[in-house]
């Protein structure tokens, strides 16, 4: 029972912590949902593991922790594409940015020698 309560305690933690992110509106609302849904999944796997079983037993895997164990693997999965996709688009905006900064530096470089030389 108190190691019940101890997962309880973390769940809210962690969901607080992840729902201080800031991201736009429509990411933020997605994310929000998903952290939501999972920390009520979480929580009732923690304070009800009979329903894990029987969940289990509706999906044809053998016990509730095999199956929380494929989820995680799933959602693991899911998360490290997400990060994967995330690390290329900051990549991209990243080189997009030094092109710019490049660019406006080398028009300010141009205008100082007209000037000098004007």
């Amino acid at each position: 029972m108190l190691s019940q309560w101890i997962l309880v305690a973390a769940f809210v933690l962690v969901g607080f912590y992840l729902l201080k992110a800031r991201r736009n509106s429509n990411q933020q609302a997605i994310r929000r949902l998903f952290i939501v849904i999972a920390l009520i999944a979480g929580l009732l796997a923690v304070l009800f593991p009979e329903y894990t079983n029987t969940l289990a037993g509706l999906v044809g895997v053998g016990r509730g922790a095999d199956l929380l164990l494929y989820a995680f693997v799933v959602l693991s999965l899911f998360y490290a594409v997400y990060q994967y996709r995330r690390q290329l688009w900051q990549e991209k905006v990243n080189t997009d940015l030094a092109r710019a900064l490049t660019l406006v530096q080398a028009k300010i470089d141009q205008a100082l020698d007209d000037r000098e030389k004007g």
